[in-house]
């Protein structure tokens, strides 16, 4: 049996330390910033700070993102190939962003080169830290010596158990991206009211409830995973801020001693964080699973 690398991408959100202690890559997506600056979505922060990041969208630079282009494919993906090893690409939700189409693209011209090698792309059906805990689970069976078509079966069978539950500060940046369904509701940013959107069960991003005011809708991302936590399965739960430490660390402090499971504070990254701009919070856990879909949520 080969060995295999395992490889996700800019949205996954997984922080650095994690990466590395599973052997994981990710193929950089990128930003352009004012139409001119074009940046690798990095989840290293080595080009830009979070805080320089969030920062420029604070400052009203017009951030846009790029899905995976094949440069950024044949570039990852060589190494590994030229090291022997078979690739095992976990994925952005297809609903979102081509980068699973390109991926397949970039096989077809790799397939010709490295006719011995094997390559299996999985659709997460989620992004940010959702995907990125698919991800860390299925590095772990790795590590455990399951094959790449072992891994990838499970993948495919268990995405959906992975929840999240999420905030915005403004409408702005989601109304520019227009990647959440249902967000329509709330054009016009009335004062003070905030959508809670999740990952639905076939990758779209839904808005399912309006709160009033920063409590109650911090409130409902704890309440989100209460309902859906099963310690069994899940011996972290990951709180994601861009640039809101002080909520992420209070909501994080609640979870923890309300619900007696660790809790993770990570960064949203770049592309997640352009498309839901400063002040998006967000809770991660996996458990029951998703089975709400487009209709379900809010009537617009």
């Amino acid at each position: 049996m080969a060995d295999y690398k395992i490889i996700t991408d800019s949205t996954s959100d997984l922080p650095q330390d994690l990466r590395d202690q599973y052997g994981i890559d990710f193929f950089r997506f990128g930003i352009v910033v004012d139409g001119k600056t074009q940046l690798p979505a990095d989840l290293n922060w080595e080009a830009y700070k979070p805080e320089e990041f969030y920062g420029w969208l604070s400052e009203g630079k017009k951030l846009k993102t790029n899905q995976l282009n094949l440069e950024e494919a044949f570039k990852r993906l060589t190494p590994y190939l030229d090291a022997g090893l078979d690739i095992l690409y976990i994925g952005c939700t297809s609903a979102l962003t081509g980068s699973l189409n390109v991926f397949r693209l970039a096989v077809e011209e790799l397939q010709e080169k490295y006719p011995e090698r094997k390559f299996i792309c999985v659709d997460s059906l989620k992004s940010s830290m959702a995907e990125g805990m698919l991800v860390l689970d299925c590095a772990k069976k790795k590590a455990e010596g399951w094959s790449m078509e072992q891994v990838a079966d499970w993948a495919n069978a268990h995405r959906n158990y992975y929840n999240f539950f999420a905030t915005v500060d403004t409408l702005k940046y989601l109304k520019e991206s227009g990647r959440i369904k249902g967000v329509a509701a709330f054009f016009g940013d009335i004062m003070g009211v905030k959508p809670i959107f999740i990952s639905d069960k076939v990758g779209n991003n839904l808005t399912i409830k309006k709160v009033k005011g920063t409590k109650a809708s911090m409130n409902e991302l704890f309440e989100g995973v209460k309902t859906v936590l099963m310690k069994e399965h899940c011996d972290t739960v990951y709180v994601g801020h861009a640039n809101c430490i002080q909520r992420a660390e209070a909501l994080k402090q609640r979870i923890e001693d309300e619900l007696k499971v660790e809790v993770r504070i990570v960064w949203m990254g770049p592309i997640i964080g352009t498309t839901c701009g400063p002040g998006l919070l967000a809770t991660f856990a996996r458990g029951r699973e998703v089975t709400r879909i487009e209709g379900d949520g809010i009537q617009e």
